[in-house]
Parts: C-alpha cells; structure tokens; sequence
C-alpha cells in the first residue's frame, strides 16, 4: 500500500489501484463515496477492486457525470443544472448517460417522451443490466468484490430486496393468500409493458472460466418485468415484450420446471424472477447460512406427513435450499432452510406435504421506492449505532 497526499487528501493504493493515474483515482473514488450512500451502498475495499469495478462500468467521463446523479429520477435539465463545472454541453450529457445506461451502468426511465435518469445499486440493478453482456474481467470483478465487503453489504440490514411466493398449485383453500402473494394476480395487476429476459445468473454460470450450466433446467428466458423497468430492458434489447397471458405461461412453466419465485419484495413489483439453487446468487448465499429463513421475507412454511410419507425423494430433489432430507426413509424438513416455496408440495404423489401459513404475516412494502426507503433508513439506523458504540 502506497499513501500520498493530492489536492489535501490522503490517497492510499494497492497495486491493483496503481494502474490508474492519481486523477482517475480521484474520480472513481469520489463516485465510490456517492455510490456508497444508495440503499444497498458501495463499500471501499483495501484491495481497490471497488475502484477496478467501477472503472470497467464507467469511463472517467461518465463516472464524473454519475456522481452529478441521485438515486431519484431526474430530467437532463435538472442534472445538466448540476454540472455546470464539467464544461459539458447538454447534447454531450445526453450522449454520455444514453452511453451508461446502454452499459448497465445507471437507471432511466421514460415520463411520456422525456427520459430521466438515476444512479443505480449494483444489486439490483447494475449486474442485472449485465444481462447479455457478461464477460469474464465482470465477473472475475464481482467475485473478488462480494468476498471482500459486498456480500455482507448486501445483507447488512437484514431487510430482502426479494421475497419467495408459492407456486400456485401449492396453495389451498386453507390457505390466505393476498393478491401479493401469487404470482398470477402481480402479472394480472402488473403496469405495462410486460417484458421476459433471459436469466443474468443462469448467463454467469456460462461465463465462469470453468463452465458450470444450470443443474436444473437449460430455459433461460424466465424473468419477467413491468413498468419502467421493462420498458428499459426493451428499448436496449436485452428483453422482449410479451402479453400477460405468455407471461402466465412462463411463469406456469416456471413452477412445473422447479424454480423458486421471487419477486421483489414489494406489493407491486417491478420483477418477478423464477430461480434455482445451482446459479441464483441470492439462493447461493442463503444456502450457505444457518437460518436463511430469518433473512428472506416469506409467508409460508411447509410441514410433513410422516404417517403418509412414502420416503420417494422427489421431494428431497425438489428442493432449491436444501431444507428436506430423508431420515428412516422419511422426509425430514430443516424449517430454519425452508423458504415456503411450495415446489416440493405439489410433486408429493402420497400428499404427505402441506403448505402453512406463518402465524405472523409479513406485509410487504406498497412500492419499491418504498422498499428502498426503509432499507435507507436502517442503514442510517446501523450506522448511527456504530459510531456511537466507538464513542
């Protein structure tokens, strides 16, 4: 590590670091700092991968432009007023954000025929964006990125930016099943237009130096999306626009292949994604803890017939999380593992697999600014907290 003083700030660098010049340094730690301060932020690393991360997204340009930008939409007028020291004309600042979020690296969305723009989280959204567009120097970056600080920060404040819903043939009439719980009634409810992509987690399997392809299904083309955020997909072509009732197809085909459905942790969401265990980061990551269940936000449980169980194991196989197992021949559930996704109840031919409420039911967020807003603001909580814990 190297310390120098520039512009009477105390620059440090690690090799990896070294390979900027001391203004580009500059920039992307500036835009490292404002990144920061977004819902799920952009923590600094030792190793300086945040700021290779941030350079492969952004030319020195356009990072010094998103750090003009909010985490709320805004016109080209309202951002040009807040660049006056860039000496960039407006026809210039509208070609370097059209540039961005051609490459994934900010938010926009349409307001009639004006566009606005925003910063955007690197989950969700900025690898999501990569959809398509994946290559191995990305993902090399987000591996040693997420070990180092971000997939602690993902999960800092406990508060999902997803949530798990039951396959629909899982759900009885015992069951009290709100409109946000079932994903026939989100896509019905949905804004237009409706978009499907192909998985950006199932696309970074194949990208992996050693392939490793989905264990599970070889379809790719299973997220769904509304509103602006399809609208965006579809204008970059990293999406197609299709009806409600292909998207209900989908998402039935979704359930019978065995994927977990996941919208956004929101009453109505902009996404639902339908996701494996084998290539899903956020399934990946749960899987590896002890009580995943705390974490992701879901109103269901499943329990089992032991009396009925006949010990086939398709239940065991079902499974995205690795909750069941079979004991004495006998399914066994891990209720810490088990997110109430309903995939193992509706292939239990001895019907020995029930899905239950959870006595306490979890309310999703209106809105995914709303989401958003309280993940912000638990943030601000933990911090607060921190600092006045070292005095």
């Amino acid at each position: 590590m190297i310390k120098f003083s520039f512009n009477d700030k105390i620059i440090v660098m690690s090799n990896m670091e070294l390979k900027m010049n001391i203004e580009e340094i500059e920039v992307y730690r500036t835009l490292q700092e404002h990144l920061d301060k977004l819902p799920i932020g952009f923590p600094s690393t030792k190793s300086g991968v945040d700021l290779k991360l941030l350079q492969y997204l952004f030319t020195p340009e356009e990072a010094k432009v998103a750090t003009k930008l909010s985490f709320t939409y805004e016109p080209i007028i309202v951002i040009y007023k807040r660049i006056n020291d860039l000496n960039i004309s407006l026809e210039d600042l509208e070609k370097i954000l059209e540039n961005s979020v051609k490459k994934g690296a900010i938010h926009y969305k349409k307001k009639g025929e004006e566009k606005l723009y925003a910063n955007a989280m690197l989950i969700i959204g900025i690898f999501e964006y990569q959809v398509n567009k994946l290559t191995m120097e990305f993902m090399d970056l987000m591996k040693q990125y997420g070990q180092e600080v971000f997939d602690v920060e993902l999960f800092r404040t406990k508060i999902s930016q997803t949530r798990v819903i039951p396959v629909e043939k899982s759900i009885t009439h015992e069951n009290s099943v709100l409109i946000y719980n079932n994903g026939r009634n989100l896509i019905d409810n949905a804004e237009e237009p409706i978009a499907v992509a192909e998985c950006v987690c199932r696309q970074k399997q194949d990208t992996r130096r050693e392939r490793d392809p989905c264990k599970l299904t070889d379809r790719y083309e299973t997220c769904i999306g509304f509103g602006p955020m399809a609208q965006m997909y579809i204008d970059q072509g990293w999406a197609r626009e299709i009806t409600k009732e292909e998207a209900l197809k989908i998402l039935d085909k979704n359930e019978e292949t065995g994927l977990v459905l996941q919208p956004g942790n929101a009453q109505r969401p902009n996404f639902i994604c339908s996701c494996c265990g084998c290539c899903c980061g956020i399934l990946r990551d749960l899987k590896k803890m002890n009580n995943p269940a705390r974490l992701i936000k879901t109103n269901y449980y499943i329990e089992i017939d032991s009396e009925l169980c006949n010990g086939c194991g398709i239940c065991v196989e079902r499974c995205q999380m690795d909750a069941l197992t079979l004991v004495d021949d006998i399914s066994t559930v891990n209720r810490k593992k088990c997110l109430g996704c309903g995939l193992c109840v509706v292939t239990c031919s001895a019907e020995a697999i029930k899905l239950k409420n959870k006595e306490k039911e979890i309310t999703p967020p209106k809105t995914t600014d709303d989401l958003n807003a309280m993940i912000l603001n638990k943030k601000k909580e933990l911090i607060e907290k921190y600092n006045k814990s070292r005095g």
